[in-house]
């Protein structure tokens, strides 16, 4: 099948900066030449009564916009409550993680109703789209989805854009030498408590190190938190809080860093472990699955929630000399496995399936 075709790319709420998600669907959809994308999606507001508002007005959009006989591409997991809306058959959903069913009983009752309704719109699915083998299996596990209906389609790794610049942690507020990066939200899956605690330890051999803290908050009274566990230590000057970075000063950042650290607990992916690994930066991550996918060989992989065990590996990167020289090798060797241009030919395979 050579000629074009027609996809109904349903976004939903998105934003202009640059984040793991969007990164995944615009990199896909820019090599996806063949695809007429109809995107139907809106600006995030930044207030919370617009934002339910706009989405409380979203399915009437997708139900005028959406087009007769086009393929229908819902790109998250919390938009499959709009399967339900009339002529929806040739669907897929991109379902990036299972931690909304995984974490169910943590949830207020309306997002539960919530969730259960993505859920049953999941199933109801022609295709799904998931981006680890860990979340296939979960899908399959948890849900109930046949392997046969599951693409894996892994996010790519752009190692031009992502490669070793000049090291400047001082251009970043780093106030002490080493630096320690840990990127992410305040969200308690990304144990940042952990990364500052990790620090505190490594403060009597390193007097001067220095934790980087980069990401939005993105969790009520994270920062708050973070910040007293941060006096409570003393470590005043020797952790900063960086918010969001945006995509292009990236690289910089990594490069500035001498270890960066991301003991996620749960996640679909994880996309930075990668991205530091490219810019030549020693990595520390996660034993959890996805992450061990991530990172394969390439990095040194602890017990998330272990502030011991995560000091002992910084400590052991900062130490040997050798040990950096030996995962930065089986970094580059790794990261050749992924490819935006593999993923979006996966995910053009799958398109077609459908309208074959």
């Amino acid at each position: 099948m050579n000629r074009n075709y027609a996809v109904d790319y349903i976004n939903g709420p998105t934003s202009k900066s640059v984040y793991g998600i969007k990164r995944y669907q615009d990199e896909v959809h820019r090599l996806l030449p063949r695809a007429r994308l109809n995107r139907i999606e809106y600006l995030q507001p930044k207030s919370r009564m617009m934002s339910i508002l706009r989405r409380a007005i979203f399915p009437f959009e997708v139900m005028l916009r959406a087009k007769r006989g086009n393929l229908k591409h819902f790109t998250t997991q919390y938009l499959a409550y709009l399967l339900f809306l009339p002529g929806m058959n040739k669907s897929i959903v991109t379902v990036y993680d299972t931690v909304f069913i995984e974490r169910y009983n943590d949830f207020p009752f309306l997002t539960r109703l919530f969730i259960k309704a993505n859920i049953a719109g999941i199933r109801r699915a022609k295709k799904i789209i998931t981006i680890s083998d860990y979340s296939a299996g979960q899908i399959h596990a948890l849900l109930g989805i046949e392997p046969s209906r599951i693409a894996i389609i892994k996010p790519g790794m752009d190692t031009t854009f992502f490669s070793r610049k000049m090291r400047q942690p001082e251009k970043w507020g780093a106030k002490g030498s080493p630096v320690v990066l840990s990127l992410g939200s305040e969200d308690p899956r990304q144990n940042i408590d952990k990364v500052i605690t990790a620090v505190s330890k490594l403060k009597e051999e390193f007097p001067r190190i220095f934790l980087l803290k980069a990401g939005n908050p993105q969790w009520k009274g994270g920062r708050e938190q973070l910040l007293g566990l941060v006096e409570k230590l003393g470590l005043e000057k020797n952790v900063l809080f960086l918010n969001f970075v945006q995509d292009e000063k990236l690289p910089s950042l990594y490069s500035s860093a001498d270890v960066f650290v991301y003991p996620c607990s749960s996640t679909g992916w994880g996309l930075p472990p990668a991205e530091a690994m490219a810019c030549g930066t020693p990595v520390v991550t996660s034993k959890v699955p996805p992450l061990p996918e991530v990172v394969g060989d390439g990095a040194l992989k602890v017990d998330p929630g272990s502030a011991g065990q995560i000091a002992a590996a910084v400590r052991k990167l900062l130490k040997n000399s050798e040990l950096r020289i030996n995962l930065a090798k089986k970094a580059a060797a790794h990261l050749k496995n992924f490819s935006w241009k593999k993923a979006a030919a996966q995910t053009e395979k799958t398109y077609l399936s459908l309208l074959s």
